[in-house]
């Protein structure tokens, strides 16, 4: 072959090459270290997405709620997994986020995950007291001594809030003897030696550390009542409603507040993009369900209704479930 005719064949496949390479859009999705079940579902995604669309999806392998909020907020990446608490905090610009509103965060999907609080005592203590509820329980007469994971961990933060809406604080309630910090793997032990009678924990159903304790000792689920789950609201919670016989005793449904595991993208993303994300996963979430069981139980439908937009929708997720009919 003559060189300039050989050169001029390379010339038009790597024209080609290029503007193949320049239609698949490339987009950014932040998850978490490799190994951890965020970094598994945005595996998932981006396997769908990929397939679905002509997005190239870049999976970030870093970060947790907090960060993953902070980053989607300054464009760092385009979409994110972070729990509702993290990212209602931003929008709120308090407690990790104080005096820093963190503005740009739009809603995809909600609900991928449910990690409800439960608050409960041991069932002879209940009986004996008659303190039914997580307030009577936690800081009226004759208190629970309860338990809760150590600093670091979220739910001591989750139970500061809660005391502060009662007046209280943990540091007081530490000081009073009333909480027990403790690793996840001590809580059955301290239980059944007697040292703690209570549990204060947030998680999906089946929440290892709660199911723990259970077994060291019969527990009943506090009720909170409605202006406990209106103060949890406030700091980021939705209200959700456990099904009864999700735990062994658990005969009625149980109501209590409840963190959203959500996929958020930065408000400057192209709208068709964010259709496109949303249209793929949701019309594929059968295979979502074949890869992973935890998405058996997600219901994506009843999860962007207004009452869960911690944050509003992006207006891509938006225009594709009005079309679905599932808003108004």
């Amino acid at each position: 072959m003559k060189p300039y005719i050989k050169a001029s064949i390379l010339g038009v496949v790597s024209a080609i090459a290029l503007a193949s390479a320049a239609s698949a859009q490339s987009v950014r999705m932040q998850a978490e270290e490799p190994g951890s079940s965020i970094y598994l579902y945005a595996g998932l995604f981006e396997s769908i997405i990929e397939a679905n669309t002509d997005l190239d999806f870049e999976i970030i392998p870093r970060g947790g709620s907090v960060a993953n909020t902070a980053a989607t907020n300054m464009g760092l990446t385009d979409f994110a997994f972070a729990n509702g608490l993290p990212v209602a905090w931003g929008a709120a610009g308090i407690l990790d986020f104080e005096g820093d509103p963190q503005e740009n965060n739009r809603l995809v999907f909600s609900g991928m995950q449910v990690a409800y609080l439960v608050a409960a005592a041991a069932t002879e203590y209940v009986g004996e007291t008659g303190n039914a509820t997580v307030q009577a329980a936690l800081i009226g007469d004759n208190p629970v001594k309860v338990l809760v994971e150590p600093t670091g961990s979220i739910n001591p933060v989750v139970l500061d809030l809660y005391l502060q809406s009662q007046g209280s604080t943990l540091a007081a309630q530490l000081e009073a003897g009333n909480v027990v910090q403790v690793p996840s793997a001590q809580m059955g032990q301290r239980v059944q030696d007697g040292f703690a009678n209570a549990i204060f924990t947030q998680g999906p159903i089946g929440n290892p550390d709660l199911t723990e304790v259970m077994l060291a000792e019969p527990m009943t689920f506090l009720t909170w009542s409605d202006a406990d789950l209106a103060a949890m609201m406030e700091v980021g919670y939705v209200a959700a409603m456990m099904p009864a016989g999700s735990y062994d005793g658990l005969e009625t449904d149980y109501r209590a507040p409840a963190a959203l595991n959500n996929l958020i993208v930065n408000s400057g993303v192209d709208e068709e993009v964010v259709y496109q994300v949303t249209r793929a996963i949701i019309e594929n979430q059968e295979q979502l369900v074949a890869a992973n069981q935890v998405f058996a139980s997600w219901d994506p439908e009843a999860f962007i209704q207004p009452e869960y937009h911690i944050v509003p929708l992006h207006p891509g997720a938006e225009r594709y479930y009005r079309e679905r009919g599932w808003l108004e």
